[in-house]
């Protein structure tokens, strides 16, 4: 039986790894015979954003992880109040990203067999 995994990350991208290391952490799940997924909430969810330049503050840019996620067809979280509060406006077609509302959250976490907070 594959078990679920569910990545949380909830910090800004701006002048952290967190984004991509839940990413790259969550890719290499697969050798594992595991299923997860990936939730960017609070300050993280920035990272969605369409206008989002991770070069301009000195980051890496999350294009590679985007193609393997697609190609995996890793399942993409974000929480909709956080997605209108830090105005992204757009979120990058790079991403399949499923919206939940934050009521929604403790269903999400229940579909997993564990989540992991970065």
């Amino acid at each position: 039986m594959v078990k679920k995994i569910l990545f949380v990350a909830y910090r800004s991208p701006v002048g952290t790894i967190w984004i991509n290391e839940a990413f790259r952490t969550a890719l290499g799940m697969y050798g594992e015979d595991l299923e997860p997924s990936v939730l960017l909430m609070d300050a993280a969810v920035v990272a969605f954003s369409a206008r989002l330049n991770p070069r301009l503050v000195g980051l890496l840019p999350c294009t590679l992880a985007q193609k393997q996620l697609q190609r995996f067809e890793t399942r993409l979280y974000s929480v909709r109040e956080d997605i209108e509060r830090y105005k992204v406006e757009e979120i990058d077609q790079g991403y399949a990203v499923s919206l939940v509302s934050a009521g929604e959250l403790s269903e999400l976490f229940h579909m997993h067999d564990s989540v992991v907070f970065m």
